[in-house]
């Protein structure tokens, strides 16, 4: 009798646990999305605003084990609308493509992984989206531009060249993960043309300003300086014309 009821006993256990299993197996989840943006942007300067994108201006793409599902608006998504099957889970939001380069060409990127529990759950998921891709600006003192009254500079990148226009208020937006290179050509007050050395930025990283600044220094000899951000990069020495206004 003993073991007759034991024998029970084991089978009900057996029963519970398998039963527990398969409900997390086969159950089905809810996944809810809280979307923030962020407009931090390392090397940040004073009067400094990046816009970020509006929320209805993210796409949605939801990918698992045999599933992928997209939507052109994050706010097209409804929780009570989707279900899904218990399991590993990435939800990623974009707006903007951050292997598009140019002027105005920002992108907005976030990406989670989360795990979908068993029959009925909801499981939350909070995307906080930040600049995915990178901000190059070049900058020239006043005594830079007095001494070279006309300069064209032009920012290279892996895929684009870009001319650098100071006069816009756009930000030139380019790829992370490269490398980004400065040419500058310029006329001197005499007419006298030059052409300076390549400046090269490596390692462009996301959600980074890159500022390359060109100042002149006249004393006894006439140097430039090119700093990056606030770090002085090269200094390049160019022939002192005899004129008292070069």
């Amino acid at each position: 009798m003993k073991k007759l009821i034991l024998s029970a006993m084991a089978s009900l256990l057996l029963f519970a646990c398998q039963s527990d299993n398969s409900e997390v197996a086969v159950g089905e989840g809810k996944i809810a999305i809280t979307v923030t943006t962020s407009a931090d942007v390392a090397t940040r300067a004073e009067g400094f605003t990046l816009q970020t994108p509006a929320l209805s201006d993210f796409q949605l793409l939801i990918t698992g084990e045999n599933f992928s599902k997209s939507w052109a608006s994050v706010t097209d998504y409804r929780t009570d609308d989707e279900r899904y099957t218990a399991g590993d889970y990435t939800v990623a939001i974009n707006a903007g493509d951050a292997t598009v380069e140019g002027y105005g060409k920002s992108a907005f990127a976030a990406s989670e992984q989360v795990t979908v529990l068993d029959r009925n759950r909801t499981t939350e998921v909070k995307l906080t989206a930040r600049l995915a891709n990178a901000i190059v600006e070049v900058r020239t003192t006043e005594m830079f531009d007095n001494y070279f009254p006309q300069s064209e500079f032009s920012v290279t990148t892996a895929a684009n060249t870009f001319e650098w226009n100071k006069s816009t208020e756009q930000h030139l937006f380019v790829a992370a993960e490269q490398g980004v290179k400065i040419d500058c050509n310029c006329v001197r007050q005499t007419g006298k043309q030059e052409t300076l050395p390549t400046q090269n930025i490596a390692d462009i990283k996301a959600a980074t300003r890159y500022i390359l600044t060109y100042d002149l220094k006249n004393a006894g000899g006439v140097s430039i300086t090119v700093k990056l951000n606030q770090t002085i990069i090269d200094t390049i020495e160019i022939e002192n014309e005899l004129n008292p206004n070069a």
